[in-house]
């Protein structure tokens, strides 16, 4: 090797051009301990990456033949080796990447190093990411150290390299595969598929239903045959409900449902139970200014009106009946197709004792006997 050149040593070493001091340049992992990452850096000399230039100062992260770009600090650290840096090469090749990826929108990964107040740090290439804890999910986040030690994958938001300031969010990420997830979904269901689904939601109008990735709802009219005045009645959040798609409208994502097992319209078969002539039992259920409603069976209402709660002249139903009241009616009217039904009071408190037993079961309606009728009162008769 007696009178080589340097030129003629960079040639031998595969090599051309000349390393300066501040030169970031690619080499490839030759090995790793503890304290050090030895890295062939195509020069005459090999190159060692200190512990301590190393952002999360562990070199047994890197394996061999991996490729990472480096810093060179000194061309000779007094063994004969390039003196290397992989912080410094971050300063400065970091923030291209930042540009890179804020511009096409890529998102990458950081590891959450310490939850902070608002928010969690987490660390790329040696530079913290600061994410809120407003961008870290979809809902509201209470336990931020839960973070801690995760690696998420997130996207820029805010960058500022003079200020060091660098904003991500996860986030958007989750909203971006639940998108995904719901156009999937969406173009799966069908009208008439029945799909089991959990109430995530309630509205006075409805319930919405999750159907994995995307909801339906269940309008308030298609929960029960009877009238509801709110979801809550027959439906709670958590429930977990088998619905029938009654309508997919993919353009507007919005998916129409009914619930699967509603019990029978008991208006359906009301002609088989009951006849116009026929005396009722019921509770009086709502006071109106034009008469009472009567529930005479669960889901069936029929209608007293003013006119046929008494004989004499009612200003108010309050003035004959109360609510919760058990009264006894007589069907005037059966509407069955309009859920309706006309019932009289006055026709059964009018009633004579004859014609109220043509309505009495065969058991009850036994012929009335004098003593039953006078009572006491034979007893002052004299014959």
């Amino acid at each position: 090797m007696e009178n080589q050149s340097m030129g003629d040593l960079l040639k031998q070493y595969g090599t051309t051009e000349r390393l300066y001091v501040g030169d970031v340049v690619e080499g490839v992992v030759i090995s790793s301990n503890n304290d050090e990452v030895m890295v062939n850096i195509n020069y005459m000399a090999d190159g060692i990456l200190p512990k301590s230039e190393i952002p999360d100062g562990n070199p047994r992260e890197f394996i061999e033949g991996q490729k990472i770009k480096v810093y060179i600090l000194k061309l000779d650290d007094g063994d004969g080796n390039v003196l290397l840096s992989l912080k410094k090469a971050y300063e400065i090749i970091v923030w291209d990447e930042f540009q890179k990826m804020y511009d096409e929108h890529q998102s990458f990964n950081v590891k959450i190093k310490e939850a902070v107040k608002g928010g969690v740090v987490g660390n790329y290439n040696g530079t913290p990411v600061f994410i809120p804890a407003s961008q870290l999910a979809i809902t509201y986040v209470e336990d931020l150290s839960s973070y801690v030690g995760m690696t998420l994958e997130i996207e820029l938001t805010e960058y500022q390299m003079a200020t060091k300031k660098v904003v991500g969010s996860h986030k958007n990420i989750l909203k971006k595969q639940l998108e995904v997830k719901k156009t999937d979904r969406l173009s799966r269901i069908n009208a008439e598929d029945q799909i089991t689904g959990t109430v995530v939601r309630l509205a006075d109008y409805g319930a919405f239903v999750d159907l994995g990735g995307i909801d339906g709802l269940i309008h308030i009219s298609q929960m029960s045959w009877r009238r509801v005045k709110h979801p809550s009645e027959i439906l709670k959040v958590g429930d977990v409900v088998d619905v029938v798609v009654l309508k997919v409208e993919r353009e507007k994502e919005k998916i129409s449902l009914k619930l699967a097992k509603v019990q029978e319209n008991p208006w359906e078969t009301i002609l088989t139970r009951f006849a116009v002539g026929d005396i009722v039992k019921g509770k009086v259920t709502r006071l109106m200014t034009f008469g009472a409603f009567v529930e005479i069976e669960e889901g069936v209402e029929g209608l007293v009106h003013i006119s046929e709660l008494a004989e004499n002249h009612v200003t108010r139903p309050s003035e004959v009946v109360q609510i919760d009241e058990e009264i006894e009616t007589m069907i005037l009217e059966i509407d069955a197709e309009n859920h309706r039904m006309s019932l009289s009071l006055k026709a059964v408190t009018g009633m004579d004792l004859e014609d109220y037993e043509s309505f009495m079961p065969e058991e009850e309606a036994a012929p009335a006997t004098l003593s039953d009728l006078f009572g006491d009162k034979l007893k002052n008769l004299k014959f």
